[in-house]
Protein backbone atom coordinates (compact mmCIF):
# COMPACT_ATOMS: atom_id res chain seq x y z
CA UNK A 1 0.00 0.00 0.00
CA UNK A 2 1.28 3.41 -1.16
CA UNK A 3 2.14 5.91 1.85
CA UNK A 4 -0.63 8.13 2.57
CA UNK A 5 2.05 11.13 2.19
CA UNK A 6 3.29 9.81 -1.19
CA UNK A 7 -0.21 10.33 -2.40
CA UNK A 8 -0.65 13.51 -1.26
CA UNK A 9 2.89 14.77 -2.91
CA UNK A 10 1.71 13.37 -6.17
CA UNK A 11 -1.00 15.81 -5.73
CA UNK A 12 1.17 18.24 -4.88
CA UNK A 13 3.47 17.69 -7.77
CA UNK A 14 0.11 17.75 -10.53
CA UNK A 15 -1.14 20.93 -8.69
CA UNK A 16 2.51 22.82 -8.89
CA UNK A 17 2.35 21.14 -13.30
CA UNK A 18 -1.27 22.66 -13.29
CA UNK A 19 -0.35 25.86 -12.29
CA UNK A 20 1.97 25.83 -14.91
CA UNK A 21 -0.90 24.87 -17.46
CA UNK A 22 -2.69 27.71 -16.40
CA UNK A 23 0.29 30.24 -17.48
CA UNK A 24 0.81 28.65 -20.95
CA UNK A 25 -2.96 29.13 -21.56
CA UNK A 26 -2.67 32.72 -20.78
CA UNK A 27 1.35 33.39 -22.05
CA UNK A 28 1.23 35.62 -25.30
CA UNK A 29 4.27 36.50 -24.44
CA UNK A 30 6.82 34.31 -26.06
CA UNK A 31 9.99 36.11 -26.69
CA UNK A 32 13.35 35.68 -24.79
CA UNK A 33 14.03 36.78 -21.02
CA UNK A 34 17.26 38.72 -21.84
CA UNK A 35 18.21 37.16 -18.56
CA UNK A 36 20.56 34.04 -19.60
CA UNK A 37 20.75 32.28 -23.05
CA UNK A 38 17.84 29.95 -23.99
CA UNK A 39 15.49 31.51 -21.24
CA UNK A 40 11.78 32.80 -22.11
CA UNK A 41 9.84 35.02 -20.02
CA UNK A 42 7.34 32.25 -19.82
CA UNK A 43 10.27 30.03 -18.04
CA UNK A 44 10.73 33.20 -15.28
CA UNK A 45 6.53 32.65 -14.95
CA UNK A 46 5.89 29.12 -14.92
CA UNK A 47 8.67 28.88 -12.26
CA UNK A 48 6.92 31.65 -10.18
CA UNK A 49 3.87 29.06 -10.45
CA UNK A 50 5.11 26.30 -9.58
CA UNK A 51 7.07 27.75 -6.77
CA UNK A 52 3.85 29.24 -5.17
CA UNK A 53 2.57 25.83 -5.37
CA UNK A 54 5.40 24.42 -3.84
CA UNK A 55 6.02 26.92 -0.70
CA UNK A 56 2.84 26.48 -0.12
CA UNK A 57 3.40 23.13 0.53
CA UNK A 58 6.00 23.09 2.73
CA UNK A 59 8.96 21.84 0.42
CA UNK A 60 12.04 23.69 -0.65
CA UNK A 61 12.55 23.61 -4.32
CA UNK A 62 15.73 23.00 -6.96
CA UNK A 63 14.81 24.56 -9.78
CA UNK A 64 16.39 25.22 -13.28
CA UNK A 65 15.34 28.62 -13.07
CA UNK A 66 16.17 29.57 -9.55
CA UNK A 67 18.17 27.35 -8.41
CA UNK A 68 17.47 25.69 -4.44
CA UNK A 69 15.22 28.02 -2.66
CA UNK A 70 12.17 27.82 -0.02
CA UNK A 71 9.85 29.23 2.00
CA UNK A 72 10.98 30.71 5.38
CA UNK A 73 12.05 27.87 7.67
CA UNK A 74 12.43 25.50 5.43
CA UNK A 75 15.73 24.56 5.55
CA UNK A 76 15.20 21.30 6.77
CA UNK A 77 12.51 20.37 4.35
CA UNK A 78 12.19 17.96 2.05
CA UNK A 79 13.08 19.40 -1.78
CA UNK A 80 11.60 18.79 -5.34
CA UNK A 81 13.30 19.09 -8.09
CA UNK A 82 11.51 21.10 -11.02
CA UNK A 83 11.84 21.69 -14.62
CA UNK A 84 8.90 24.13 -14.66
CA UNK A 85 8.88 24.00 -18.33
CA UNK A 86 10.79 21.18 -19.93
CA UNK A 87 10.70 21.83 -24.04
CA UNK A 88 10.30 26.14 -23.62
CA UNK A 89 11.88 26.28 -27.11
CA UNK A 90 9.29 23.97 -28.16
CA UNK A 91 6.64 25.81 -27.05
CA UNK A 92 7.60 29.36 -28.04
CA UNK A 93 8.05 27.47 -31.68
CA UNK A 94 4.50 25.78 -30.96
CA UNK A 95 6.19 22.82 -31.62
CA UNK A 96 3.32 20.10 -29.57
CA UNK A 97 6.10 18.57 -27.04
CA UNK A 98 6.69 19.81 -23.90
CA UNK A 99 6.37 19.39 -20.19
CA UNK A 100 6.23 20.36 -16.78
CA UNK A 101 8.66 17.59 -14.66
CA UNK A 102 8.58 17.59 -11.18
CA UNK A 103 10.75 14.88 -8.00
CA UNK A 104 10.68 14.72 -4.68
CA UNK A 105 13.86 13.63 -3.28
CA UNK A 106 14.11 12.15 0.05
CA UNK A 107 17.44 10.61 2.56
CA UNK A 108 17.35 7.65 -0.13
CA UNK A 109 16.43 9.65 -3.23
CA UNK A 110 13.98 10.07 -5.74
CA UNK A 111 10.73 8.92 -4.31
CA UNK A 112 8.04 10.88 -5.86
CA UNK A 113 7.67 12.23 -9.37
CA UNK A 114 5.24 13.70 -12.18
CA UNK A 115 5.73 14.71 -15.83
CA UNK A 116 2.85 16.36 -17.24
CA UNK A 117 2.96 16.49 -20.84
CA UNK A 118 0.93 19.93 -21.61
CA UNK A 119 0.33 19.64 -25.04
CA UNK A 120 -0.79 16.01 -25.07
CA UNK A 121 -2.39 15.83 -21.63
CA UNK A 122 -0.33 12.71 -20.48
CA UNK A 123 0.30 12.65 -17.16
CA UNK A 124 2.81 10.11 -15.89
CA UNK A 125 3.36 9.87 -12.24
CA UNK A 126 5.46 7.21 -9.93
CA UNK A 127 6.52 6.73 -6.27
CA UNK A 128 9.24 4.39 -5.31
CA UNK A 129 8.21 1.03 -4.94
CA UNK A 130 4.55 1.94 -6.36
CA UNK A 131 4.94 1.02 -10.07
CA UNK A 132 4.54 4.01 -12.92
CA UNK A 133 1.48 5.10 -13.97
CA UNK A 134 -0.13 7.33 -17.38
CA UNK A 135 -3.36 9.00 -16.62
CA UNK A 136 -4.12 6.51 -14.01
CA UNK A 137 -3.27 3.38 -15.88
CA UNK A 138 -0.05 1.20 -15.33
CA UNK A 139 2.67 1.48 -18.03
CA UNK A 140 5.28 -0.65 -18.73
CA UNK A 141 8.57 -0.55 -21.71
CA UNK A 142 8.54 -2.21 -24.60
CA UNK A 143 10.94 -4.93 -23.75
CA UNK A 144 13.01 -4.70 -26.67
CA UNK A 145 16.66 -6.14 -26.21
CA UNK A 146 18.16 -5.32 -29.61
CA UNK A 147 19.46 -2.42 -30.89
CA UNK A 148 18.99 -3.18 -34.72
CA UNK A 149 15.54 -3.52 -34.03
CA UNK A 150 14.85 -0.49 -31.83
CA UNK A 151 13.37 3.00 -31.96
CA UNK A 152 16.06 5.43 -30.11
CA UNK A 153 15.24 8.51 -29.02
CA UNK A 154 18.16 11.40 -28.59
CA UNK A 155 19.17 14.66 -27.35
CA UNK A 156 21.98 16.43 -29.62
CA UNK A 157 23.86 14.86 -32.19
CA UNK A 158 25.95 11.47 -32.38
CA UNK A 159 29.04 10.91 -33.53
CA UNK A 160 27.95 8.09 -35.49
CA UNK A 161 25.23 6.00 -36.43
CA UNK A 162 24.36 3.37 -33.63
CA UNK A 163 22.77 0.68 -35.61
CA UNK A 164 19.68 1.45 -34.74
CA UNK A 165 16.51 0.91 -36.22
CA UNK A 166 15.24 4.36 -36.74
CA UNK A 167 15.66 7.24 -34.08
CA UNK A 168 13.44 10.53 -32.92
CA UNK A 169 15.06 13.48 -31.74
CA UNK A 170 11.74 15.79 -29.91
CA UNK A 171 13.53 17.99 -28.03
CA UNK A 172 12.32 17.65 -24.49
CA UNK A 173 13.93 15.21 -22.57
CA UNK A 174 11.35 14.67 -19.52
CA UNK A 175 8.44 13.39 -21.83
CA UNK A 176 10.67 12.15 -24.48
CA UNK A 177 12.30 9.63 -21.23
CA UNK A 178 8.35 8.94 -20.63
CA UNK A 179 7.92 7.49 -23.88
CA UNK A 180 10.61 4.68 -23.40
CA UNK A 181 8.65 4.29 -19.86
CA UNK A 182 5.60 3.45 -21.95
CA UNK A 183 7.05 1.59 -24.43
CA UNK A 184 6.20 4.06 -27.28
CA UNK A 185 9.86 3.99 -27.79
CA UNK A 186 12.75 1.90 -26.70
CA UNK A 187 16.12 3.95 -25.60
CA UNK A 188 16.64 7.08 -24.82
CA UNK A 189 20.26 8.92 -24.74
CA UNK A 190 22.04 12.29 -24.42
CA UNK A 191 23.98 12.26 -26.90
CA UNK A 192 26.07 15.53 -25.12
CA UNK A 193 28.61 15.37 -22.20
CA UNK A 194 27.27 17.06 -19.51
CA UNK A 195 24.07 18.27 -21.77
CA UNK A 196 21.19 17.78 -18.51
CA UNK A 197 20.70 19.34 -15.82
CA UNK A 198 19.12 16.90 -12.89
CA UNK A 199 15.94 18.77 -13.26
CA UNK A 200 15.85 17.30 -16.69
CA UNK A 201 15.55 14.08 -16.70
CA UNK A 202 14.92 13.11 -12.72
CA UNK A 203 11.01 13.06 -12.46
CA UNK A 204 11.02 11.01 -15.69
CA UNK A 205 13.97 8.44 -15.18
CA UNK A 206 11.55 7.41 -11.45
CA UNK A 207 8.69 7.27 -13.39
CA UNK A 208 11.06 4.65 -15.98
CA UNK A 209 12.39 2.55 -13.29
CA UNK A 210 9.45 2.43 -11.73
CA UNK A 211 7.52 1.08 -14.81
CA UNK A 212 9.95 -1.55 -15.61
CA UNK A 213 13.02 0.50 -17.24
CA UNK A 214 16.66 1.13 -16.57
CA UNK A 215 19.01 3.54 -16.35
CA UNK A 216 22.62 4.85 -16.48
CA UNK A 217 25.06 7.76 -16.65
CA UNK A 218 27.91 7.81 -19.50
CA UNK A 219 30.26 8.63 -16.88
CA UNK A 220 28.95 6.12 -14.24
CA UNK A 221 28.00 9.02 -11.50
CA UNK A 222 24.82 9.24 -10.05
CA UNK A 223 22.14 10.89 -11.61
CA UNK A 224 20.50 12.24 -8.55
CA UNK A 225 22.31 15.09 -7.65
CA UNK A 226 21.07 18.20 -5.74
CA UNK A 227 23.52 20.64 -6.80
CA UNK A 228 22.39 23.40 -10.02
CA UNK A 229 25.95 23.33 -11.39
CA UNK A 230 26.07 19.81 -11.90
CA UNK A 231 25.49 18.08 -15.06
CA UNK A 232 24.92 14.60 -16.25
CA UNK A 233 24.85 12.49 -19.43
CA UNK A 234 21.61 10.10 -19.00
CA UNK A 235 20.86 7.11 -20.75
CA UNK A 236 17.75 4.86 -20.72
CA UNK A 237 16.23 1.64 -22.01
CA UNK A 238 13.81 -0.91 -21.76
CA UNK A 239 15.56 -3.98 -20.82
CA UNK A 240 19.38 -3.92 -19.54
CA UNK A 241 20.30 -5.44 -22.88
CA UNK A 242 19.46 -2.81 -24.75
CA UNK A 243 21.14 -0.03 -21.93
CA UNK A 244 24.17 -2.13 -22.93
CA UNK A 245 24.40 -1.78 -25.75
CA UNK A 246 23.10 2.01 -26.20
CA UNK A 247 26.22 2.69 -23.63
CA UNK A 248 28.49 1.11 -25.63
CA UNK A 249 28.27 2.61 -28.75
CA UNK A 250 27.58 6.36 -26.90
CA UNK A 251 30.83 5.80 -24.55
CA UNK A 252 32.62 4.77 -28.29
CA UNK A 253 32.37 8.53 -28.41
Amino acid sequence: MIDPKLIQAIETLLAAADAVAAVLTATTDWGASGIRDGQYTVDLDADAACLDVLYSAGYRVLSEESGITGPPGSQSAPIVVVDPLDGSTNAARHVPWFASALCLVDNDGPVAGVVVNHPTGERFSAVRGGGAECNGASIRPSGATSLDSAILGMSGLPSHHYGWNQFRAMGASAPDICTVANGVTDAWCDMIDDGHGVWDYLASVLILEEAGGVSAEVFDRHLCVLDHHARRSPVVAATPELLEAVLRERRRA
